[in-house]
């Protein structure tokens, strides 16, 4: 197990360093955020979040096709220590620890505490193909970074590894 925590934390900080071009603590209530009443478009695949003002959100698969393909539900953002902290002890299943996150943000002159996040989503709809296929809601931590004026998302999902990028959109 230990090996398997050291491979997937290393891989996620690889991620992250080799991303190197790019660079809230309110989750509790209602309160707006960083991703309040934003959408983001991904510049790895075209796909589009959209983080609304009673913080759900819906991530499509292509922007302007919001009937089918894509994910929904609501979130909660972390940010900095707190977000740290959230995924120490409250997704401590995943083995990561502030102490190596800090590591990463200490390795680079593009990352600061107080960029680092941690989106918690639960998603509570899935459509494809005209079909829905969650039966029960599932949680999806993502943590990364807030970067370039908060207009750069820079993210991993923690449950599959996999990275997202996304650009601001005005």
């Amino acid at each position: 197990m230990r090996k398997f925590k050291t491979i997937f934390v290393t891989m996620i900080l690889v991620v992250f360093l080799l991303s190197g071009c790019f660079r809230s603590d309110k989750a509790e209530n209602n309160d707006p955020d960083a991703l309040t009443k934003t959408s983001w478009i991904s510049y790895d695949d075209g796909s589009y979040w959209v983080f609304n003002e009673d913080h759900s959100f819906f991530w499509y698969q292509e922007k302007g096709v919001t009937d089918d393909n894509y994910y929904g539900g609501t979130y909660k953002l972390y940010r900095g220590e707190k977000a740290m902290d959230f995924i120490e002890k409250k997704l401590s299943s995943y083995g990561v620890t502030k102490s190596e996150l800090m590591e990463v943000i200490n390795r680079s002159d593009e990352y600061k505490v107080e960029d680092f996040i941690c989106i918690y989503t639960k998603n509570t709809t899935f459509m494809l193909d005209g079909k829905e296929q969650i039966s029960k809601p599932n949680m999806i931590p993502y943590m990364g970074f807030l970067l370039k004026d908060e207009t750069i998302l820079d993210i991993a999902n923690m449950k599959t590894a996999s990275y997202y990028g996304f650009i601001k959109e005005e």
